[in-house]
């Protein structure tokens, strides 16, 4: 039967959901959460997505696009899924040929894609087509139905005492500045975060965007205020079809009020939450060189599992653009 690759549409959703699923069981997607992410990417970055359909069914499909927390004109995200049943069939590496010709037509100097340790298989997919791993983060889980908060009494009691406070996104939706005050403390976070490229800068409008995610829990993204100034913040996001399961997203303190406990103090005030949601359980993930974060979620009992692997391709030099570009000018 001749592979069929087309693009996507958004009625696929259902399928591409499925496929993304099935692979990734850790790691679920709602339709619904799948359709806002494709509504909400910035306009700047290109994303393209194409689909393999047998029979009426979606059984793999493939993505390609730019991330604008790292965004670069010719740096391209790159993700192919099959599912396990119609691997080993060519289908993956159909895929792959397809979006390296789309990635030669735009001048793209890499293709990066991400794999857990424990996929072997994905893993090997990309290492035989050249894909070399250059970041790791580990998956970390926190059972929280009989945690201990005994060795941490007073933590917030004294952060309140110093005139700091932790508000929760619902409380403070009367400050008509938040979603900007709160812009303005991630997009200092973000310069400390490790990322396998430099990290860029994103608009006040695309990030306030976000805020309409489906998964958001206004009760658990955590804000740690100082007057009106907003200084640390840990956020809380369920988990599609996992009820018992929260995902925590970022957790940052801006620089000048480090080390005085604010960070500690919103991952407890954190855990009280999960309890009281009915969860029995947060998952993070941190990259492997963020020694602070992780020191602060061992000494919490968070415990690691897998590592999810940064796999990137290098397709030209970085100054070959260039040279090209200057090369047709002469002749021209």
């Amino acid at each position: 039967m001749k592979l069929e690759i087309r693009p996507y549409q958004q009625g696929d959703a259902d399928g591409v959901a499925a496929v993304a699923n099935v692979n990734w069981p850790d790691h679920p997607i709602s339709t619904e959460e799948l359709l806002f992410q494709d509504a909400h990417q910035d306009p700047k970055c290109f994303f393209g997505r194409w689909v393999v359909e047998r029979e009426g069914r979606v059984i793999a499909f493939a993505d390609l696009c730019q991330m604008v927390e790292m965004y670069h004109p010719h740096k391209y995200v790159y993700d192919v899924q099959v599912l396990p049943s119609c691997q080993r069939q060519g289908i993956g590496s159909s895929l792959h040929e397809l979006l390296l010709g789309i990635l030669g037509k735009r001048e793209a100097l890499s293709a990066r894609s991400w794999t857990h340790s424990t996929h072997t298989q994905a893993l090997d997919f990309l290492q035989h087509r050249g894909f070399v791993e250059d970041m790791r983060s580990w998956d970390s889980t926190l059972e929280v139905k009989d945690f201990d908060f005994t060795p941490y009494q007073g933590v917030t009691e004294k952060l309140e005492a110093e005139g700091f406070h932790i508000r929760t996104f619902r409380q403070l939706k009367e400050d008509p500045q938040r979603n900007r005050k709160i812009y303005d403390l991630v997009s200092e976070f973000v310069e400390d975060i490790p990322f396998p490229e430099q990290a860029t800068s994103f608009s006040p409008e695309y990030f306030e965007s976000w805020f309409q995610d489906p998964a958001l829990l206004p009760d658990g993204y955590l804000l740690m205020v100082q007057g009106e100034r907003y200084v640390g913040l840990s956020d809380l996001w369920t988990v599609s079809g996992q009820p018992d399961r929260l995902r925590q997203g970022l957790t940052g303190v801006r620089r000048d009020c480090r080390h005085k406990g604010i960070a500690l103090a919103l991952k407890l005030t954190g855990i009280r939450f999960c309890q009281a949601y009915g969860a029995s359980r947060i998952t993070t993930s941190n990259e492997i060189h963020n020694q602070p974060m992780l020191a602060l979620n061992e000494r919490l009992g968070f415990t690691k599992q897998a590592a999810w692997l940064s796999m990137n391709k290098v397709l030209r030099e970085e100054n070959s653009i260039d040279l090209e570009k200057n090369e047709k000018q002469e002749k021209g």
